[in-house]
C-alpha cells in the first residue's frame, strides 16, 4: 500500500511539472512578441500623418534594418496618428530622433524603422518626435490614386493581360532561367568592355550628348525622316518580298561574278595609270598652252571667214592637180626603184659633201672670170713636180706626201711637193 502510494505521489509531481514547462512555453509564445517578460525597455511615441492601414500593434521597429523593438500602441492624438514604440532595453533617444513607416514585404506589412538622433541635441524627454521630423506610409493604393480611372483600368488590364501570357509561357521562363547564367556572363563581359580604359565611355557618352543636343529642335524633320524610311521600305516590300528575296538569293553569284570582274580591271587600270602618268605632262602643258591657243582662236576668226573665198577660188587649181597626181601614180614605182638604187651613192658622197660644195664653189671661181664685156673666160692650171717632169711620173718622189685616196675632209691637206710648181694657175 505504501508502494502505491509513493508511485502516485511521484507520477501526480511529474505531471504538475510537465504541466509547469507547457505553461512556460505557452507563455513564451504568447509575450515573444512583445519581448521577455520583465525586461527593461525605452517607450518612445512617434506622430505620423498618414501610417496606413497595414502597421499593427506589434509590428517591428528597427535600426538600421535591425529589430530593435515593437509598436505597443497606436491611438490618434491632436490630428495626428501617434505610434507608441518599446524600444529593448534601456537606450537614449535625442531631440532630433526621426521615424519611417516602411514596407516590410510586398504583402503590406509594415515596420518602423527608428534613427534616435545625435547627442549633441540633448535627449528627447517625454516629448513625442514631431511629424515634420517622420515619413509617413507609402502605400500602394496612395500612389495609384494619382492615376485618372482610364489609366487604372488600362494598368488593371496590362497587369491582367501580363499575367496570362506569363502563365501560357511557363517553359519560356524555364527556358530564360536555364540560360541566364550564361546571359549574366555576357553581360559581364560587356560590362567589362565598356569599363575598360579603351573603350573611353565618358568620352562616348559626352559625344552622344552632343548629338542628342544637336537633334534638339529637330523632331520634325526626323519624323519625317521616319515616315519616308517607312514609305521607302514599303517600296521594297512588293508581292510579301518576292522580289527581293529573289535578288538577296542570287546577290552571292552577282558579287562572286563582280569580285572576278573587278579582278580583271586590275591590269587595264594599271596601263590606265601609267598612261595618264604619261599624258600628264602633256596635259600640264596644254593646259599651260589654253591661253595662247585661246588668243589663236580668237584672232584667227577673221582669217578663217576668208577660207572660204579662197577654197573657192582653188576649187579648179585642186581639181586638177588631183587629175595630175593621178596621171603621175604610174611613176611612183619606178621613182621608188630609183631613190632606192640611189641611196648607197649618196650615203658614200654624204661624206664628201663638203669636197663636193669646194669642188662646185671652185668650178665657179674658175669660169668667173671676165675677158670681154659679156665673156668669161676659164683658168686652167697644171701642176707638176720635178720627178714627174724628168721621169713622166713614172718614179715617186720619196719626199711627195700625196694620197691618190684621201680620205673625206683629208684632200685640202695633202701636199703638193717641196718644190714650187712649174705652172699655177686656177684656184686651188
Amino acid at each position: 500500500m505504501t508502494a502505491v502510494s509513493q508511485s502516485t505521489t511521484r507520477s501526480f509531481v511529474a505531471g504538475l511539472g510537465g504541466l509547469a514547462v507547457l505553461g512556460g512555453v505557452v507563455l513564451l509564445g504568447v509575450t515573444a512578441s512583445s519581448g521577455v517578460p520583465g525586461a527593461p525597455v525605452t517607450t518612445v511615441r512617434a506622430e505620423f500623418d498618414q501610417v496606413g492601414a497595414s502597421l499593427k500593434v506589434g509590428n517591428d521597429v528597427r535600426e538600421n534594418s535591425s529589430r530593435v523593438g515593437r509598436v505597443a500602441a497606436l491611438t490618434y492624438e491632436n490630428g495626428h496618428a501617434v505610434a507608441t514604440l518599446e524600444l529593448d532595453g534601456n537606450v537614449p533617444v535625442y531631440k532630433d530622433a526621426k521615424a519611417e513607416v516602411w514596407d516590410q514585404s510586398a504583402l503590406a506589412k509594415k515596420v518602423v524603422e527608428i534613427d534616435r538622433g545625435h547627442e549633441a541635441t540633448g535627449p528627447l524627454g517625454d516629448q513625442p518626435i514631431a511629424a515634420e521630423h517622420n515619413v509617413n506610409s507609402a502605400d500602394l493604393d496612395t500612389v495609384l490614386d494619382v492615376l485618372d480611372p482610364s489609366t487604372r483600368d488600362a494598368l488593371t488590364s496590362t497587369l491582367r493581360e501580363v499575367g496570362g501570357g506569363a502563365a501560357g509561357h511557363g517553359q519560356d521562363l524555364h527556358d530564360l532561367v536555364e540560360h541566364a547564367p550564361g546571359i549574366l556572363n555576357g553581360l559581364g563581359n560587356t560590362a567589362g568592355a565598356l569599363s575598360s580604359q579603351e573603350t573611353d565611355l565618358p568620352a562616348l557618352l559626352d559625344r552622344a550628348d552632343q548629338l542628342a543636343g544637336s537633334l534638339n529642335g529637330r523632331e520634325q524633320q526626323l519624323a519625317d525622316l521616319v515616315r519616308e524610311t517607312g514609305d521607302t521600305a514599303k517600296a521594297l516590300n512588293p508581292d510579301d518580298g518576292a522580289p527581293l528575296q529573289d535578288s538577296i538569293e542570287v546577290l552571292p553569284a552577282t558579287l562572286h561574278e563582280a569580285r572576278a570582274g573587278l579582278d580583271s580591271l586590275d591590269e587595264p587600270l594599271a596601263d590606265l595609270r601609267s598612261a595618264v602618268s604619261d599624258v600628264r605632262p602633256g596635259a600640264k602643258a596644254l593646259g599651260a598652252a589654253t591661253p595662247d591657243l585661246r588668243g589663236v582662236l580668237r584672232e584667227g576668226t577673221a582669217p578663217m571667214n576668208m577660207v572660204p573665198g579662197v577654197a573657192e577660188k582653188a576649187e579648179p587649181a585642186v581639181a586638177d592637180l588631183t587629175r595630175t597626181v593621178a596621171d603621175a601614180r604610174p611613176l611612183v614605182q619606178p621613182v621608188s626603184r630609183g631613190l632606192t638604187d640611189a641611196a648607197l651613192p649618196v650615203n658614200i658622197l654624204s661624206n664628201y659633201s663638203t669636197e663636193v660644195v669646194n669642188f662646185f664653189r671652185r668650178i665657179e671661181s674658175m669660169v668667173s672670170t671676165s675677158v670681154a664685156p659679156g665673156v668669161h673666160g676659164a683658168r686652167v692650171g697644171v701642176a707638176a713636180t720635178p720627178s714627174s717632169i724628168v721621169d713622166g711620173g713614172v718614179l715617186k718622189d720619196p719626199v711627195q706626201g700625196q694620197d691618190p685616196y684621201p680620205a673625206p675632209g683629208e684632200v685640202d691637206r695633202q701636199r703638193i711637193g717641196l718644190l714650187p710648181s712649174a705652172i699655177s694657175g686656177g684656184g686651188q
